[in-house]
């Protein structure tokens, strides 16, 4: 669905609007698609293969675990995590017997708590998570700037068609005649303008979700009354983008541990209902 249509695209429809001789290289629209077309490419490679942080499971349940900590069946009991002066409930994952680290989260498409869960894409065949987020937001933007390229190169094709035809004085009803007259080249212009929405929603939604510090796990489900990672737009932007390995995004990485809760612990949030999930 990308690489076809893309190699189509570079080889029948963005020459014509070229000049002569239509040499993809030689303008600045074909650079920039050219770019753009390996940004994704590489993007979506990464983002498909590149170990999303998948937390290494135990095969049993730890031994250093005290009996008290313990339920009835055996199974250890949830814990608490103070971060940055907030607390919220860390539960412990019985597929992987691991306590799951902060943000992380079991899929229960790949069977594997990954961190810093964003969520499956079942297009990459791969979870987004810590360490190929970044990758999957290239991808959405440069698909985005791509596409809307991709428009536009096809708009002027069917203006240069009508303007042969009909001259300067065409109205819209001669530029749709001329529209009909390359059903192929009226496809490839719907199947852009379904994907471009599709990547361009994406994008906007990623970007505000970064700004706030939150996956789209935590902001779907309304993790946080307040947002312990929430350090303000440009240290949450340096720390998704730049520093992705740090907890935090300010300060020193620590995180207290408890079996009881703190005061700041809320009830009733969403992560008591879903985090074990």
């Amino acid at each position: 669905m990308t690489l076809v249509p893309g190699i189509c695209y570079f080889k029948y429809v963005l020459p014509q609007v070229l000049p002569p001789p239509g040499v993809v290289l030689g303008s600045f629209l074909g650079i920039s698609q050219s770019v753009l077309g390996v940004a994704i490419l590489i993007s979506f490679a990464l983002a498909s293969f590149v170990n999303p942080g998948i937390v290494p499971r135990n095969e049993t349940i730890p031994k250093e675990l005290k009996a008290d900590h313990l339920d009835v069946q055996g199974k250890p009991l949830h814990r608490f995590l103070r971060i940055n002066g907030i607390t919220v409930k860390q539960k412990f994952c019985m597929t992987c017997n691991i306590f799951r680290p902060p943000r992380s989260k079991h899929c229960s498409f790949c069977d594997n708590c990954v961190l810093r869960f964003d969520h499956h894409c079942t297009w990459l065949g791969n979870c987004v998570g810590l360490h190929n987020y970044r990758y999957f937001v290239v991808l959405i933007y440069s698909a985005t700037m791509f596409l809307i390229q991709c428009i536009f190169v096809t708009f002027c094709i069917f203006d240069q068609r009508t303007a042969q035809d009909y001259g300067d004085q065409a109205d819209f009803l001669d530029w749709a005649f001329t529209c009909t007259g390359d059903p192929i080249l009226v496809g490839f212009l719907v199947y852009c303008i379904f994907l471009v929405v599709a990547v361009l929603l994406l994008s906007v939604y990623h970007t505000v979700i970064s700004l706030q510090n939150l996956t789209t796990n935590e902001h779907v489900k309304n993790y946080y009354k307040d947002n312990p990672f929430d350090f303000g737009m440009r240290q949450n932007c340096a720390q998704i983008y730049c520093h992705p390995e740090l907890v935090l995004a300010e300060g020193e990485d620590r995180i207290e541990a408890d079996y009881d809760a703190h005061p700041s612990y809320s009830e009733g949030l969403s992560f008591d209902e879903f985090d074990g999930r």
